[in-house]
């Protein structure tokens, strides 16, 4: 009898023992996610087209495209760990062209863009490998204005992108041709743009003091 309720005792301790690990695992990895290291200690970053590169946005309706060879981006992402990879850096301030280096359209058009007041771009992590993280963007609402054979077209384009990747060693953040995007609206664009039409964005841009992100 003594015998048994040892045996029953040192199988439920036993049993108990692997329920506790089984869910102290379980625990730490739903714990370790992502992990984010910005050398500035403010938390914040910088980052402008590679040089040689120009973005590119395409009209997937109409194969109009606007090509730019300048562009800026400035946002936040904090040191830290994070249990999802939504969100790890936020786009806070974006530009495309300028008045002395506007982005050339089609039939001698030229376009400037910015990230429309009030919008924030979340870049998503989704997996990672190898120093390379793989993911989106999302949240994107670009105001865009132009000059066109019609006189100013003024258009927004806006939703998440696709296709986006991001490599620790270079400290690029690049978009390869992403999809997901819309014309919100387009007035007077020549028909160009036109307000329901789909639209991809490809550029790589250089981050100034490289991030490092990591995941297990």
């Amino acid at each position: 009898m003594r015998n048994s309720l040892r045996r029953a005792l040192f199988a439920t301790t036993v049993t108990a023992a692997a329920l506790g690990f089984a869910a102290t695992s379980a625990s730490a990895t739903a714990l370790a996610g992502w992990t984010v290291v910005n050398p500035n200690a403010s938390g914040t970053f910088t980052a402008s087209l590679k040089a040689g590169t120009v973005a590119t946005l395409v009209d997937t309706n109409t194969s109009q495209q606007v090509d730019c060879s300048t562009g800026t981006a400035s946002g936040t992402a904090p040191s830290g760990t994070y249990t999802s990879g939504a969100g790890l850096a936020k786009i806070t301030a974006a530009a495309w062209g300028s008045t002395a280096s506007p982005c050339p359209g089609p039939l001698g058009s030229n376009f400037t863009a910015v990230l429309a007041p009030g919008a924030v771009i979340s870049i998503n992590a989704n997996t990672y490998s190898g120093g390379v993280t793989s993911g989106t963007l999302s949240g994107v609402k670009v105001n865009l204005t132009g000059d066109t054979i019609l006189g100013t077209c003024k258009a927004v384009i806006s939703g998440n992108v696709s296709n986006v990747t991001y490599t620790n060693s270079t400290g690029e953040l690049n978009i390869n041709t992403g999809s997901g995007l819309k014309v919100d609206s387009a007035d007077n664009c020549a028909g160009l743009l036109n307000a329901g039409d789909s639209a991809t964005f490809k550029a790589t841009y250089k981050v100034a003091a490289p991030l490092t992100i990591t995941s297990p």
